[in-house]
């Protein structure tokens, strides 16, 4: 009897695969059942072995799938995401299995099924272009093979038409188009306009959803039964048959770097899939990323662009509003309040930014100044009025509210400063005929909600709609007139070296929901710091000239995109540990004169969860390079005494420095 010996990767932080024995042939990217550490869990199927170990191995317990789950261009690209980043393999594996897959189960076998029909519905035929519009259709169907291209297209211009005129390109010839979001809050309005144009025949895949619901969406666009699919980040590798084409809507946004576990961009990887597949890729922004307009720059991607909006109005420009001398109600200007009363007035939407959720960010005593903090983490509590509770954004901690101080025992304690849910609050006194529509994190939690409030906002005529940056992002509403945007002087004074980009792409975003539908529209920005140079350029509202500008200072200073940066991050409940680790790790890797190693630092959050957290900044000329001096220190430091001691990960380009 024939025995065959396979690495197996199992999802646990181990960067090793593991080696099992099986009497039957067994497919690369198929899940078996395996015995690991005296549990049945699932592994899977990296590669069959040439030559039999030297060394006792497990017979594994179970095939899993007829047909393997990851084909072998997803294997490809698997391979390269635990190369690139760094990461375990098995939970490289782990994370682009549908969760239904997850567990010990079969999977259904491939159906023959008629291929799907795609038409233009009778309802939705009635469409115009411009002429910015035929000229960006004409040339995204010239692409051919891997050739990404930047659809740089202002607030307004008409790029999910683009899209649609180009999904309907592609579905007539055959091919199936994958669409990605950066947020859920943006699939609905997506799906909507995609339904309304092709019928009902639409996968939505995101962490929202149930597993059974995601794994119909995976299974169906496996079996061929659905050409389109449109998700969050972990769509990425979603099993269309026949891929053509993959659209990454606002390509900028950070939303599509995975914060938690393995962080990786779902960007970079649908440039990598679509590089591995040989098809087009587009990257849809108003603003773009400083990487992708390097890759512009250096002609490795091509630019088309919408500089008009479609309807002919005129983007907002910003009017910055001095708040230096100012009384503020909930942190809202009276100027801002008396804008806000006149569009109302006018039977139209106003629209007020602040990034940050909660009633107050502050709970402190008058007296002896003692703050409300996280007794797990380096963070101020936030009280949320709803809940009455303070509650920490870092690890969801929730603690009662004191009525004396614990340091002092005044009861002279106050909340301080304001988020969304105290601004909605004095709304709803201050204009108490208005609708006020809150879109946040706290709002959107239950399932439904986010489809409640859409629909909510496009009723309502005379309404204010309030919230973070899930307000700001993709979303058309015709009627909103004025924006307000609160707070953005945090992003104007933050020491992050990509603190310009975000706040630049933030405020243009912002601005991009105000005045669609004609240009009356304007955008204020309360700050105290009217005279700030990048203010002042940004009013005009012209963002590429900004980020173009931003751009040079960045290849002056040598700053990614013109450098490769990672950051080694270390984690434990006593910093010395951290340290001892961070620093062997620089003085091993700064004997070489090619790369730099800063550090040890401490994080700015430099507690979570009650472990303290310090970092290295780790900087080459190239991603090569990186790559090579990073698996070099990790072959170095797995067997050392003082990794044993820490938690430690590379967050290879990171987008904060935090």
């Amino acid at each position: 009897m024939n025995i065959f010996y396979y690495d197996i990767a199992i999802p646990i932080p181990v960067r090793e695969t593991f080696t099992y024995k099986s009497k039957e042939i067994l497919k690369s990217g198929s899940r078996v059942a395996v015995k690991f550490r005296n549990k049945d869990i699932v592994g899977y199927v990296v590669q069959q072995l040439n030559d039999m170990p030297d060394f006792s191995t497990t017979e594994v317990s179970e095939i899993l799938d007829s047909e393997p789950i990851f084909k072998p261009s997803d294997m490809q690209i698997i391979l390269w995401l635990a190369d690139y980043y760094h990461h375990p393999l098995g939970e490289v594996f782990d994370t682009f299995c549908p969760p239904a897959l997850r567990k010990i189960t079969k999977t259904d076998s491939l159906l023959s099924v008629e291929e799907p029909i795609y038409s233009i519905l009778e309802k939705d035929k009635q469409f115009e272009l411009n002429k910015e519009q035929e000229s960006c259709i004409k040339e995204i169907k010239s692409l051919r093979g891997f050739d990404p291209c930047l659809l740089y297209g202002v607030t307004g211009s008409g790029k999910t038409e683009i899209y649609l005129q180009t999904a309907g390109f592609y579905l007539s010839k055959g091919s199936s188009i994958l669409i990605l979001v950066p947020e859920i809050s943006l699939t609905p309005q997506l799906q909507e306009r995609f339904i309304n144009r092709f019928g009902a025949n639409i996968g939505i895949y995101h962490s929202r959803q149930t597993p059974k619901q995601r794994y119909n969406v995976w299974q169906k666009a496996r079996n061929g039964e659905i050409k389109i699919v449109i998700g969050t980040r972990s769509a990425i590798l979603s099993p269309l048959t026949n891929l053509g084409l993959i659209i990454i809507d606002e390509e900028h946004d950070q939303s599509y770097k995975q914060h938690e576990g393995f962080r990786f961009s779902a960007r970079d990887v649908g440039i990598k899939r679509a590089q591995i597949e040989k098809i087009p890729i587009i990257l849809g922004t108003a603003t773009p990323s400083l990487q992708t307009l390097k890759l512009v720059e250096d002609k490795k991607y091509k630019q088309v662009n919408l500089l008009k909006r479609a309807n002919g109005s005129k983007p907002p420009g910003f009017i910055t509003l001095d708040i230096n001398d100012s009384k503020l109600e909930s942190g809202i200007a009276k100027e801002s309040l008396d804008a806000i009363k006149n569009t109302l007035n006018r039977n139209k939407q106003a629209l007020v930014f602040i990034n940050r959720r909660g009633f107050s960010p502050l709970y402190e005593c008058n007296n002896c100044r003692w703050v409300a903090e996280c007794k797990s983490c380096d963070a101020r509590l936030v009280f949320h009025h709803g809940l009455d509770r303070l509650i920490c954004h870092r690890c969801e901690s929730a603690y009662g509210l004191p009525t004396r101080c614990p340091e002092c025992s005044s009861s002279n304690l106050s909340l301080q400063g304001s988020g969304t849910e105290r601004i909605e609050l004095f709304l709803e006194k201050y204009f108490k005929d208005t609708d006020i529509i809150r879109l946040d994190h706290d709002t959107t939690k239950k399932k439904g909600s986010l489809d409640e409030i859409i629909e909510k906002v496009h009723e309502s005529n005379s309404a204010i709609l309030v919230g973070t940056q899930m307000l700001a992002k993709g979303h058309d509403f015709p009627k909103v007139e004025l924006g307000v945007i609160l707070n953005c002087d945090a992003g104007i004074t933050s020491p992050d070296i990509n603190s310009l980009e975000k706040i630049s792409q933030l405020l243009i975003q912002v601005s991009g929901r105000v005045g669609r539908r004609d240009s009356n529209g304007k955008v204020l920005i309360q700050t105290r710091y009217p005279e700030d140079k990048n203010l002042k350029e940004l009013k005009s509202g012209d963002y590429l000239h900004f980020a173009l500008k931003n751009l040079k200072q960045k290849k002056e200073l040598h700053h990614p995109p013109y450098s490769a940066v990672c950051l080694l991050r270390a984690s434990s409940p006593l910093a010395d540990h951290n340290i001892k680790f961070l620093s062997k790790v620089a003085n091993t890797l700064n004997i070489e004169s090619e790369i730099s190693a800063i550090g040890p630092i401490p994080s700015i959050i430099s507690k979570t969860r009650g472990n303290l957290r310090h970092h290295l900044i780790i900087q080459t000329g190239s991603k090569t390079l990186l790559n090579k001096y990073v698996k070099d220190v990790i072959d170095s430091i797995l067997s050392w005494d003082e990794t044993k001691k820490v938690r430690w990960f590379f967050d290879i380009d990171p987008i904060d420095y935090s």
